[in-house]
């Protein structure tokens, strides 16, 4: 049974005195990851004409991309993915035992990088042939699809197109608990936009160690239902 209020009840116990190293986590990944949205914003301001309606921004947005924009944004994607899995890495560690974290653990996270990389394509490579079809086969398949992250942290020897298959497997009947549970943090996420992001310090840690305790729900509820088995997560 999917229960959300639980691992938001859980999360907030586990974070209990251990918000310092999220909250460097947040300031570290926002401050290198916003570096890379300079160029762009200097570039917008220039070039696009605010008085205009929203489609024409986005269509003349679309037509100012030029190769080194395109370039830029790529990179940001693989730094980003490297940063979500050395991430990852923290709170998986966080959920394991009440024991304390440190700064060196996410800089750990951060020698997986080649993993990173391998899984932000891999996953990213299905998520726009499916957004060929349309917005809800995206949609829906970005549920199926999100738990494979933290299978790669959790599971070394797995292969990357494995994970992405067995979070196919894990996710199955629960994509719609996943959203729902995303829809419960909207208010926060308003909040720290209002504020900000000033707020994201409390609402990103709070947000992902929440997800976590759901993966290790839903892993544990296709492994005991027979749908995967323990040689499938160690197995190439």
């Amino acid at each position: 049974m999917f229960d959300r209020k639980k691992y938001k009840d859980f999360a907030r116990i586990q974070l209990k005195g251990r918000w310092t190293v999220p909250f460097l986590m947040v300031f570290v990944t926002s401050l290198i990851l916003s570096i890379f949205n300079i160029p762009n914003l200097l570039s917008d301001s220039n070039q696009i004409s605010w008085n205009r309606n929203l489609y024409s921004v986005i269509d003349q947005y679309y037509r100012n991309q030029t190769p080194a924009s395109l370039s830029l944004d790529f990179i940001k994607i693989i730094v980003g993915a490297i940063f979500d899995l050395a991430v990852v890495h923290v709170y998986l560690k966080m959920s394991r035992s009440p024991e304390p974290v440190s700064f060196s653990d996410f800089v750990e996270g951060l020698s997986d990088w080649a993993r990173a990389v391998m899984a932000v394509l891999w996953q990213s490579l299905w998520l726009f042939l499916w957004a060929l079809l349309f917005f809800i086969p995206f949609f829906v398949k970005a549920y199926a699809y999100s738990q494979m992250y933290y299978l790669v942290a959790e599971f070394p020897n797995l292969s990357i197109r494995k994970a992405l298959r067995i979070s196919i497997e894990i996710t199955r009947g629960h994509k719609m608990d996943l959203f729902l549970m995303d829809v419960t943090f909207v208010g926060w996420f308003i909040l720290s936009a209002v504020t900000c992001g000033l707020l994201s310090f409390f609402v990103s840690p709070y947000y992902n160690m929440t997800r976590v305790n759901a993966f290790h729900a839903l892993l544990k509820e296709a492994v005991e239902s027979g749908r995967i088995s323990m040689e499938d997560l160690q197995n190439e």
